[in-house]
């Protein structure tokens, strides 16, 4: 699963700790749940950007015409809220488990994830104590590779990083990290 001979694994965390990239997209249409705007969400979800950016071109677009009582700022801790109970449910594969248990190099996750909620999900797992730094938004997985490789004393020459997406696969080449694919349920890499 996790097969490298370097020293440090670097894991990013939906769909390669976590099977959550379902969780994820699906939450965006959730937290519109009694609001016609699936195309609305559809195209702000094509657009990217992060969950706030992502959810504030729905907000907008439906507060013009409604004129919502709600803040943003809700729906943003919605679905931060959402994802939380609902990869909770699902929790970490014993396999995943079985790996951190048992391999003892240093291990690292850095996620496009808040890095705040990334962490209370971790310790609500009970995996944080696996990683040796756990790192997230709002900082770029670049700028969490060169504080994992300052702060540590590594270079990059020692780190493989474990990725679900192109753009995991795009940033460990800009940072010149090995890079490992996982072909997650989720995964937009090609096979």
């Amino acid at each position: 699963m996790f097969n490298s001979c370097k020293e440090i694994l670097v894991f990013d965390f939906d769909g390669v700790i976590v099977e959550s990239n379902q969780i994820k997209y699906d939450t965006f249409f959730n937290i519109w749940e009694g609001y016609s705007v699936q195309n609305k969400v559809r195209e702000s979800l094509l657009i990217g950007g992060d969950r706030r950016q992502v959810i504030s071109r729905v907000y907008n677009d439906l507060n013009m015409k409604l004129d919502l009582d709600y803040a943003l700022d809700f729906f943003v801790d919605m679905y931060s809220r959402l994802v939380h109970e609902e990869v909770m449910k699902i929790g970490v594969s014993q396999e995943v488990i079985r790996f951190l248990d048992q391999d003892k190099r240093i291990k690292f996750i850095n996620s496009a994830t808040p890095q705040v909620e990334l962490r209370a999900l971790c310790d609500d797992l009970g995996i944080s104590e696996y990683f040796h730094g756990i790192f997230g938004a709002p900082r770029t997985k670049g700028d969490n590779f060169n504080i994992i490789c300052k702060e540590n004393k590594v270079k990059v020459e020692q780190l493989v990083f474990f990725g679900d997406m192109q753009s995991d696969k795009s940033v460990a080449k800009e940072v010149n990290v090995e890079f490992c694919p996982i072909f997650s349920k989720g995964t937009d890499l090609d096979s």
